[in-house]
């Protein structure tokens, strides 16, 4: 297991037995629940889909989608840096592909190493996220994704979306309302600052 702040090595363990854990970006003020894509069951992405916006991300090293022929999506103009968006892919044999159910299969054959592009439909309802950052700072949310769901020993594929505000269903939870969540629903909270604090353990865990 990849050597990190205790925080983190709380929500590695979690990832692994698989649970979703809270990971805060204090900075943007903003949250995510993420799970390890190869552990995805359609009890955990249904809790995602509760908490968040339902828009959901699976974060990769670009060798991932390079090797299952997922290209970049064209509108890159506006994204940060270390991460590019690509086409949305749902596994075949999925229906309509939108269901939690269907979503945990996409996840998990995302994961997959033996996964290959005839596998998919493009387009889809998982988003395909392309991590390219390997070196600190900055760590975004999908980036610090794969990093804990790395140093759980599985593949590096994260499930996450971002955390919906309870307190203003129409926004986005911030830090502090993130950790109130995280508290309540009994889940580990980590953020990308506790992170850093490892940082060469993180940019290990990030290294495609």
């Amino acid at each position: 297991m990849i050597d990190l702040a205790p925080q983190a090595g709380a929500a590695v363990l979690a990832l692994g037995r698989p649970e979703p854990v809270v990971l805060i970006d204090s900075q943007a003020d903003l949250a995510a629940l993420v799970l390890a894509a190869g552990a995805a069951e359609p009890s955990t992405v249904a809790v995602l889909v509760r908490h968040t916006s339902g828009f959901l991300c699976a974060a990769m090293p670009p060798q991932v989608p390079d090797r299952l022929r997922i290209p970049v999506s064209p509108a890159r103009d506006l994204r940060p840096r270390d991460i590019e968006f690509g086409i949305s892919v749902d596994a075949v044999g999925t229906g309509t592909g939108i269901s939690a159910a269907a979503r945990a299969t996409t996840f998990r054959r995302l994961a997959d190493p033996a996964a290959v592009p005839g596998d998919f439909t493009r387009p889809g309802h998982v988003i395909t996220v392309r991590v390219l950052t390997a070196h600190l700072p900055p760590v975004t949310l999908p980036g610090a994704a794969v990093a804990l769901v790395r140093a759980t020993g599985g593949e590096p594929v994260a499930a996450y979306g971002h955390l919906v505000s309870e307190r203003d269903p129409t926004g986005l939870a911030g830090a502090r309302e993130a950790r109130e969540f995280a508290r309540r629903e009994g889940l580990t909270a980590v953020s990308t600052a506790e992170l850093v604090e490892r940082g060469p353990s993180l940019a290990a865990a990030v290294r495609p």
